[in-house]
């Protein structure tokens, strides 16, 4: 399977003023890429003393990457010709991952994608200011138009099996999305191995997982879960988003209680 990465690439240029807007370039330079080619950049937690909590998956996807676009991360809020940021065509791919990128030049990209032979996108949002719900609405007009597959996980780590096969598939074969995990959990209730099924995109999932080792079932791995879920560090958005209701880091976090509450237990 191959994935087309459109995202934004982080620059020291600072908005002019009000009618300027710069792109968030952190998630997908910083965690989603390093993940993907199983990098040990994506790391934040250990420094130095890196553990590498992905190194026994030996998942490295760089070869199913088709090409990574690199967008500049400022611009005029509204660009006129969001063209002149493309190019006319995109290496063949069947997924395009579309992560921070100006709204006047998302709606662009379906079109291009039919053109270039994918299949579909997947467009994460990890803050409110990320895509209007007229974007939204607009990309999913673009999507029916051009019969591609199509979801809009808020926060990333909430993309889960759908209607479209050929997200499904993502799903599958990257080991990403809503994260699921195996625990192997001893007659004293401590869990003694991990696995992970799947992770989330940044790569959080294998770093919880790693330190869920050791813990007692219960409150002691929710306590170890909450301390590496939000040190890693989560980059969802801070503020509260009006169709969740909620923070974006707030449904991160309670998705990934979710993945140890509802984790496959393996007792030995």
């Amino acid at each position: 399977m191959k994935v087309l990465i459109i995202c934004s690439e982080k620059s020291g240029d600072l908005p002019e003023n009000e009618f300027y807007i710069k792109m968030d370039s952190r998630f997908a330079n910083s965690k989603f890429i390093p993940n993907m080619k199983n990098s040990k950049e994506v790391c934040t937690v250990c420094g130095k003393e890196c553990i590498w909590c992905r190194g026994r998956y030996k998942l490295n996807f760089t070869e199913n990457i088709s090409e990574i676009i690199k967008l500049p991360d400022l611009y005029r809020k509204f660009e006129d010709y969001p063209l002149k940021y493309l190019p006319d065509r995109f290496k063949k791919h069947d997924i395009a991952i579309l992560i921070g990128i100006h709204e006047d030049i998302i709606v662009e990209i379906p079109k291009l994608i039919h053109e270039s032979g994918g299949k579909g996108i997947i467009a994460p949002c990890e803050g409110a200011n990320w895509m209007s719900k007229w974007t939204k609405e607009k990309l999913i007009e673009e999507c029916e138009k051009y019969n591609l597959q199509y979801t809009f996980p808020k926060p990333f780590c909430t993309l889960s099996y759908g209607k479209f096969p050929v997200i499904n598939k993502f799903i599958d074969f990257f080991k990403i999305g809503k994260p699921k995990f195996k625990l192997y959990v001893n007659e004293k209730n401590v869990i003694v191995k991990t696995e992970v099924i799947i992770s989330a995109p940044c790569g959080n999932g294998y770093n919880i997982a790693k330190h869920l080792v050791g813990r007692k079932m219960g409150e002691d791995a929710r306590k170890s879960l909450a301390k590496y879920w939000h040190s890693y560090p989560c980059l969802g958005d801070m503020h509260v988003d009006g169709e969740l209701g909620d923070t974006p880091l707030h449904i991160s976090g309670y998705t990934h209680y979710s993945a140890l509450e509802n984790a496959e237990i393996v007792r030995v």
